[in-house]
């Protein structure tokens, strides 16, 4: 039977947040179907929950009034927990509590709305400082809310939407965490020519590899010569896999770049037919990945997205910047006007985890206009050079520890999106010997 949640609220508050956010959760996957919430329904047959500043003697939700407010100047926000009866779900306030109980006496403790529409808008990219910004123009994960908590590696939207459904007596079947796998393909072969190899070998030295390190090197530029299957960055024979059980399989290309943050040069096109054709057959979408400035320059952006379309067989509408640089409405407004279906950028560049508190798929926040944006954020979760170069220290034992540790304490009730660069496996480096074998085992592991 159907049931009717019905959201009473009068007060003044920016009601087309409120609508999205009551969209989003109408939508997520962990919803029973047989529930609708509804906004205002003036009658018939529902469950009343009067979301307000002042409580009934009903089901009550206590409006905050931050976050569906217009004004943007408070800064200082605080996650608090609160248990529902095994299982602890965090808010947003503007104030720090100690623990709490999520719902007491048909009332609950903080404002469930408020807090996913935080995360899932990035209310606070939107509204961050410059002091807040990396090098690279990123919010920097120790400013944002769920990495100074360390709470980063649970999806915590989910497990609110989750207990909140539970909590107004349904039931909720546990579901099995479900996968997509990605790969970025920022420089297709090492090995391109007698300069790139000299480089090569003066880029060991200069790292301090020692004569070992060195020699691995140059032997593989030996092994190399003649056959551009023995380039340490050509792993796509094992890379792109045939298993179909992933939700979504895409690769992500360059068409341009010319920074010291781009690897892009003149040999990328050449080689990229064969590459691509590789990863059409087997089943894998095509992906833009605009270069470090094209980010949030127009003309740059359709150059190199016509580029990419021109070799395509088809419309490419999967996007993901290179270094996953975002500016929220900037960025947003070109992926909408080049009708781009799909970005996958917001994840952490030095951890693995949910940046948007969801693995699930949504329509993101256009704060300009104060609507969803017509295109869907795949956030992405887990990405290998996140976790081998800032938490590991390239070291592959911990690599590996860590991703079986995550994987494993999310295996039910969200989305897993992951990201594996083809050049991350480079056999000539002794620091990634192991890897490949840790990658194909992490793979049979999450689909098994």
């Amino acid at each position: 039977m159907s049931r009717v949640i019905n959201i009473n609220c009068n007060e003044d508050i920016n009601f087309n947040r409120l609508k999205y956010t009551i969209d989003f959760i109408n939508n997520h996957p962990l919803k029973p179907c047989e529930i609708q919430f509804v906004l205002n329904k003036p009658e018939g047959d529902r469950i009343d929950i009067l979301y307000s500043k002042t409580q009934n003697e009903g089901l009550f939700i206590p409006l905050q009034k931050i976050f569906f407010s217009n004004d943007s100047g408070i800064r200082k926000h605080y996650i608090n927990r609160y248990k529902h009866k095994d299982n602890i779900v965090y808010s947003v306030e503007d104030n720090q509590k100690e623990d709490g109980i999520f719902v007491e006496d048909k009332a609950y403790k903080f404002d469930i709305f408020e807090t996913i529409f935080y995360h899932i808008s990035r209310y606070e990219e939107v509204n961050c400082n410059n002091n807040q910004l990396d090098i690279h123009k990123r919010m920097k994960s120790g400013e944002q809310l769920l990495y100074r908590y360390n709470i980063h590696h649970s999806p915590v939207v989910d497990l609110l939407v989750l207990n909140f459904f539970k909590s107004l007596g349904f039931s909720v079947k546990q579901r099995k965490t479900t996968y997509s796998l990605t790969h970025d393909i920022d420089i297709i072969q090492k090995y391109k020519n007698i300069y790139s190899s000299i480089k090569s070998i003066a880029k060991s030295i200069q790292m301090g590899l020692g004569i070992s390190g060195t020699i691995s090197i140059i032997k593989s530029i030996v092994k190399s010569i003649g056959n551009p299957k023995n380039d340490p960055y050509y792993t796509y024979d094992w890379l792109f896999t045939e298993k179909p059980r992933f939700l979504k399989k895409t690769v992500y290309f360059v068409a341009g770049g010319s920074r010291k943050y781009d690897l892009y040069d003149k040999y990328y096109l050449k080689k990229l037919p064969l590459i691509l054709a590789k990863a059409r057959e087997n089943s894998y979408n095509i992906g833009f990945h605009p270069s470090y400035d094209a980010f949030d320059d127009k003309s740059l952006f359709e150059q190199e997205y016509n580029t990419l379309n021109s070799l395509n067989q088809e419309k490419i509408i999967n996007v993901r910047t290179h270094y996953l640089r975002l500016d929220i409405q900037k960025t947003f407004e070109l992926f909408e006007e080049f009708d781009l279906e799909y970005d996958s950028t917001l994840g952490y560049s030095d951890d693995i985890g949910f940046r948007c508190g969801t693995g699930f798929e949504y329509y993101p926040y256009n704060f300009k206009e104060e609507r969803a944006w017509k295109f869907k954020e795949v956030p992405l979760v887990f990405m290998d050079s996140s976790l081998i170069y800032n938490v590991c220290n390239d070291n592959v034992k911990c690599f590996e520890e860590k991703a079986k540790q995550f994987f494993e304490k999310n295996k039910f009730n969200t989305h897993i999106m992951i990201n594996f660069h083809n050049s991350t496996f480079d056999y000539s480096l002794k620091s990634r010997e192991g890897l490949k074998e840790v990658y194909l085992e992490l793979v049979n592991m999450i689909l098994s």
